[in-house]
């Protein structure tokens, strides 16, 4: 019963941590229940726990994903729950449950100090792996806690999203070994040993340690100043019509009228000089429309600003096989820029059907989301400068963003189509993701989206400006391109790949030394 009501605390207090509750000073407690019961059971035992642990943290985080995909693809909420379900078991769960496991096998084997650093390099390992296996999932790292608080995101810009996931990890590991420490081990591990005289004085240090680091960074790099080059006013048009969501026939060029008659009064209110519309704001292959895109221009020329903005396009060299591409463009007053940026990173069954024997996931307006991945990362040429481009969920990959970023681009754009995350927490730890990577690239990033969060964070991450959900809203702010090295943007995912390293290395020295063990046991005595 006890183990029962510790995990669940530990649950409770994981999923305080996320939109839309945000309750960053638990990260430095959160995890301390479920680490505690971990390490005191035997590999088997603590795998369960951890399924048990994984899957109830999944729920409170990602709850929106039932009716987000139930009316996505117009099924019924039975089916909105199972493939929530399947989401946690194939995306989430499992990497819990082999953290658990190997947390409780590293356990058994050391102690103190660098056990809390072995449990957190596995931690951060196994993250990597969710992020990079299979189609990838970075939804809510545990890193993301930390992005409320203004001191201690800023050292994301050292060892991204998981460096900040290994300090929180570190600091609860320290604190549930040492609350462990004067009882010695449970008797189901291979050894039981009493806490050292500096043990505990050691490991209260570590515990303290990591958010002591990471706020006297924070606190320095807040100081730090930023380019003073000249600033661009610009403008955010979150239309919140559905339109581009509902790629049906009749849908097609529907909204247009009121984006533009949004950026018209966008020009009017303020001096924008660049003007961002969402991905897919308006149904319509915008390259392939000549009519459509003149009226764009008409506004642009009336207004003397710059569009940025998402539409798909298509490509029909092969006139009985059209490829899609879901993509984003630069719209002057005399025309489309001949360079446009394609998305790189899709996403399974909304952007490209990985088994297309499930018909009754197919959609009747299929044609305009089985998209083809773009193989080039382009920065598009803009007022603003070189702008990186990303579309909807590749803001949630770190290294993706990075490496746009590292090729010389001066500022980060993000055109999102969120309807299909609700109102809710869905959208709210969507733009939380994305706003680390602004930390992470020392770069203002323009969030456009099209029923919500719309936002333009600054270099430090602090949201400047936000838009209300499911409400058209013009967003207004002033932003600087600038070019500034940090090493995560030089050196990307080093950090994880460490912790990755640390692991493999304990992992075999670790059970050669135990091979050797068993080996002297079972040597005849003379």
């Amino acid at each position: 019963m006890l183990t029962v009501l510790l995990l669940g605390a530990s649950a409770l207090a994981h999923a305080l941590l996320f939109p839309p509750w945000e309750q960053a000073w638990l990260s430095w407690i959160a995890l301390a229940p479920f680490l505690w019961v971990i390490r005191r059971q035997p590999p088997w035992r603590a795998f369960v726990c951890g399924l048990l642990w994984g899957h109830a943290t999944h729920w409170p985080i990602a709850s929106w994903v039932m009716d987000a995909v139930r009316v996505y693809f117009g099924q019924s909420w039975i089916f909105g729950f199972l493939f929530g379900m399947a989401a946690s078991i194939l995306f989430w769960t499992p990497y819990y449950g082999l953290f658990a496991a190997g947390a409780a096998w590293l356990s058994a084997r050391v102690e103190g100090v660098l056990e809390a650093v072995l449990l957190a390099a596995l931690w951060v390992t196994l993250e990597f792996a969710r992020a990079h296996v299979w189609v990838g999932s970075t939804w809510m790292l545990l890193g993301y806690a930390l992005q409320p608080s203004p001191v201690l995101r800023q050292a994301a810009d050292i060892g991204g999203v998981y460096l900040l996931s290994f300090a929180i990890v570190l600091s609860n590991a320290a604190l549930a070994i040492l609350l462990d420490a004067s009882k010695g081990r449970s008797k189901e591990t291979p050894v039981t040993r009493r806490a050292s005289p500096v043990m505990r004085p050691a490991l209260l240090v570590t515990a303290l340690l990591s958010p002591f680091l990471l706020a006297a960074y924070g606190v320095w790099r807040l100081q730090t100043p930023l380019p003073t080059t000249p600033a661009v006013p610009v403008a955010v048009v979150q239309g919140n019509n559905e339109a581009g969501a509902r790629w049906q026939p009749g849908s097609y060029g529907q909204g247009l009228d009121s984006y533009l008659e949004l950026s018209r009064q966008a020009a009017q209110q303020g001096s924008a000089r660049v003007i961002v519309w969402p991905e897919a704001a308006v149904p319509v292959f915008i390259a392939r429309e000549p009519e459509y895109q003149a009226q764009i221009e008409r506004l642009l020329r009336e207004t003397d600003t710059e569009l940025i903005l998402g539409a798909p396009h298509f490509e029909n060299s092969d006139p009985a096989v059209p490829v899609y591409f879901n993509s984003a463009f630069v719209v002057h007053a005399d025309g489309l820029l001949p360079l446009r940026y394609d998305k790189q990173h899709l996403m399974p069954f909304t952007e490209y059907f990985p088994w297309h024997t499930l018909s009754f996931l197919r959609r009747r307006f299929e044609n305009v989301r089985a998209f083809s991945t773009g193989v080039e990362d382009t920065e598009l040429p803009t007022r603003l400068g070189r702008s990186a481009i990303v579309i909807c969920f590749e803001a949630d990959f770190p290294d993706l963003v990075r490496r746009r970023m590292a090729r010389g681009a001066e500022v980060l754009v993000n055109l999102s189509n969120d309807v299909w995350l609700g109102s809710g927490r869905g959208q709210q730890q969507h733009l939380t993701m994305a706003a680390l990577r602004a930390v992470e690239n020392r770069t203002w990033m323009i969030r456009a989206t099209t029923t919500g969060v719309s936002a333009i964070v600054d270099p430090f991450g602090t949201i400047v400006t936000r838009a209300p959900s499911l409400q058209p809203a013009i967003l207004h702010a002033t932003v600087t391109p600038m070019q500034i090295s940090t090493l995560y943007k030089e050196y990307g995912d080093v950090f994880a790949y460490v912790c990755v390293f640390i692991v493999g290395l304990a992992v075999v020295l670790l059970a050669a030394r135990a091979g050797v063990q068993t080996s002297s046991q079972q040597r005849p005595q003379l």
